[in-house]
């Protein structure tokens, strides 16, 4: 039996899985609900019908079937027969009145591999359990152990549905009713205050950001992280194939997008920018103040280059943050965490030297967003995504053919996708203090 960890993902065909096939969920807990959603590739819900629970034992299509007992949850899923908007399917558990942790056990096991969630939860009643995901045309498994502390609205929620907000009971007609409390005053953030301060830059200096900033704080809300504290970094491929997206102003709108991104990560309203083609290049910053034009005047300090080279970037973003880019034994603890976003055409001529970068730095708090721009297959990006004997999983790989056709809003789901199960998986391995 292969045992998965929190944030651990694998390939179906590494473990063995194929479709049709049966998932268990043991839990031992009376009133425990387990569930099954199937979701888009942004996870977002795809119709009521479409949600596996006691309510609704079948889907359309008989896509997911449940058999739903009041120790264990079974289910039967047909990936094949799912609509094609459908790519992944997210077990879930809620309770009413306890938390899901209280549990014996929430042991989920699909063919020979089983996860049990439970060590990864503490207090909260909602809990997103396993997830089947199609990524780069295959089906994978994610072990994820991520919970709610609103319950079963804040997880409708963060699957993009609507709650309707409780009524408040009337009072008893024999009793008058009671005058309402004062008001309390909600406590301040200084962080949200900070932002208050930026926006007005923005709305000064750069407005053509102000509708991206909103879209970025629609998706981070989602995913509880409007408060939220990250240091960003832009790696920007310069190999000379990426000539027609710097002249054609692709990669500043890229830019801006992230800056938006990044204003609401920190509240200095500035980003940090590195460079790689043959070699790699610590830019400096970029800030609100001199976003328009920005990539043209980095192209002009450093041009497009004959190679790509991922390790030296990674190596120069490591130095930068933690100070050097040696071998590590132990992993290093810090209480914020560095958020990348490396944006590259193609493949790298020094794949060894990478692989061993992203060994060393998974001991490091440093999220890795790799979007592949373009047409090509970008197999080592994805090898980069689910590679193995890392002390974490600390990257996410998507490919965008044209970043100027992808909305916003959903430019930013996929720029976000599995950063929330990073940290959290980062925090129970000690990498965020």
């Amino acid at each position: 039996m292969t045992q998965l960890q929190a944030g651990e993902k694998r390939k179906f065909s590494d473990l063995g899985l194929s479709t049709p096939l049966s998932v268990t969920v043991e839990h031992g807990l009376d009133g425990l609900d387990i569930s099954a959603f199937g979701l888009t590739a942004e996870r977002k819900m795809a119709g009521d019908d479409y949600i596996a629970f006691y309510n609704n034992l079948r889907t359309p299509q008989g896509e997911i079937t449940a058999q739903l007992g009041p120790q264990r949850a079974t289910f039967t899923v047909d990936l094949a027969k799912l609509p094609a908007h459908i790519e992944r399917v997210m077990f879930t558990a809620t309770h009413d009145a306890v938390p899901v942790a209280s549990a014996p056990q929430l042991l989920v096991t699909l063919g020979g591999v089983s996860f049990d969630a439970r060590p990864a939860l503490k207090s909260e009643k909602a809990a997103m359990l396993l997830e089947l995901y199609k990524h780069a045309g295959e089906w994978r498994v994610g072990a994820v152990g991520q919970g709610f502390n609103g319950g079963l609205g804040d997880l409708i929620v963060y699957f993009g549905g609507e709650v309707e907000a409780p009524g408040a009971p009337s009072a008893p007609a024999s009793t008058p009713a009671a005058p309402p409390p004062p008001p309390s005053t909600p406590p301040v953030s200084l962080k949200k205050q900070n932002q208050v301060r930026l926006d007005k830059q923005i709305a000064e200096k750069a407005p053509q950001l102000i509708s991206l900033v909103k879209q970025a704080e629609v998706s981070l809300k989602k995913r509880g992280l409007d408060e939220h504290t990250a240091r960003v970094a832009l790696v920007l491929d310069i190999s000379a194939s990426m000539s027609p997206l710097y002249r054609q102003g692709v990669v500043q709108r890229v830019a801006e997008k992230t800056l938006a991104l990044a204003s609401r990560f920190d509240d200095d309203g500035r980003m940090d920018v590195f460079l790689f083609g043959l070699q790699a290049h610590d830019a400096g910053e970029i800030g609100i103040e001199g976003i328009a034009g920005a990539v043209d005047q980095l192209i002009r300090r450093h041009p497009l280059e004959g190679g790509t080279m991922y390790a030296r970037a990674m190596k120069e973003v490591r130095k930068h943050y933690f100070g050097a880019a040696a071998p590590r034994r132990t992993a290093l603890s810090q209480p914020t965490p560095v958020y990348v976003i490396f944006i590259t055409d193609g493949e790298t001529f020094d794949q060894k030297d990478s692989e061993a970068q992203m060994k060393e730095v998974s001991l490091e708090p440093i999220f890795w967003k790799f979007v592949g721009v373009g047409k090509e297959k970008f197999t080592f990006l994805q090898k980069l995504d689910d590679l193995k004997n890392r002390f974490i999983d600390n990257a996410d790989f998507v490919q965008v053919e044209n970043i100027d056709t992808v909305p916003d809003g959903q430019l930013y789901e996929l720029l976000l996708q599995e950063y929330d199960s990073y940290l959290a998986n980062a925090k129970r391995q000690g990498l965020l203090s």
